[in-house]
């Protein structure tokens, strides 16, 4: 590798570096990671920017470590190969040495470090550029959007009771208790924990989507939760269906909510599903990143 590769391939790490810190700083990291991961990206920007810089300045080509052995191959190349009869053909005597005299080998290379860096850098940026930070509908759908919870069996779980709620749960201006949105999904799953969750007053905050599922009156929007573990990667979107009485004011789709009312459990077609009744949906402030961690 000669020296204005390895500056190539440094000016290529100081841009992938750059990159990292200009999503650390601009916070759209917060889209594609947990806050507790951010600080990683911002000091993995700044050691590729270092080891890129590094590169640029002091460059340093590969040698050959083992120069005797070329030049004993290339003496032996130039030999002169004679015939059977101990005679050399004069024609290829003076081409051998023609060739040999010059040194000039050919090697099959690759694109180049230049072309590579095209390659990388160009998509990188059509992407950054293009890319809205968020999934569509459809992307929604694939995360779990519109899916069921999972039946489960409470036999292993410890006792969970009203005073276990009241305890741990406080509560808005309105008296409903601030509920964690996977709390309210999963309550759909277990027979028990239903009977503690049905009838309550409650209060979900998340963003709204269109609904999908028992809709035909017109009547009801989707308030979802993200919930990741680390990153964007493992995501899985849970959600509760709004009913909204007749002539209320309804949000816009993508806006980020609270809805107060009451929460109930309907069953379609043989499933059960958390439904809110609401008493009222108002705008909120969104946080600073939408993801709820698993716990």
């Amino acid at each position: 590798m000669t020296a204005l590769h390895t500056r190539l391939f440094g000016l290529l790490a100081t841009s992938w570096g750059a990159i990292l810190i200009y999503f650390y700083h601009s916070t759209r990291v917060k889209d594609y990671l947990a806050a507790d991961f951010h600080h990683f990206i911002l000091f993995g920007g700044i050691g590729m920017i270092i080891l890129g810089v590094y590169s640029i300045i002091n460059p340093q080509p590969k040698k050959d470590s083992h120069p005797e052995i070329n030049d004993h191959d290339h003496d032996a190349d130039c030999a002169h190969d004679h015939h059977a009869d101990g005679l050399a053909h004069p024609h290829e005597h003076e081409h051998e040495h023609e060739d040999c005299e010059s040194g000039d080998h050919h090697h099959e290379e690759g694109h180049g470090p230049l072309v590579t860096i095209l390659l990388t850098i160009i998509p990188l940026t059509l992407a950054m550029s293009h890319t809205r930070d968020k999934l569509s509908n459809q992307g929604l759908s694939k995360k779990g959007l519109y899916e069921t919870p999972a039946l489960t069996n409470a036999g292993d779980i410890p006792p969970f009771t009203r005073e276990d709620l009241e305890k741990r749960v406080s509560k808005n201006q309105h008296g409903e208790f601030e509920l964690r949105m996977i709390t309210a999904y999963y309550a759909a799953g277990d027979r028990e924990i239903q009977d503690i969750f049905d009838g309550l007053p409650v209060e979900l905050e998340g963003r709204i989507a269109p609904e999908k599922i028992n809709n035909e009156a017109g009547d009801r929007m989707r308030v979802f939760r993200s919930i990741i573990t680390c990153c964007a990667a493992d995501l899985q979107v849970v959600g509760v269906s709004l009913q909204f009485p007749e002539r209320s004011t309804r949000p816009k789709f993508e806006d980020w909510v609270k809805a107060g009312g009451i929460l109930t459990f309907e069953t379609v077609n043989g499933t059960v599903l958390p439904l809110l009744k609401v008493r009222e949906v108002v705008q909120a402030e969104e946080p600073y990143s939408e993801f709820q961690l698993r716990q």
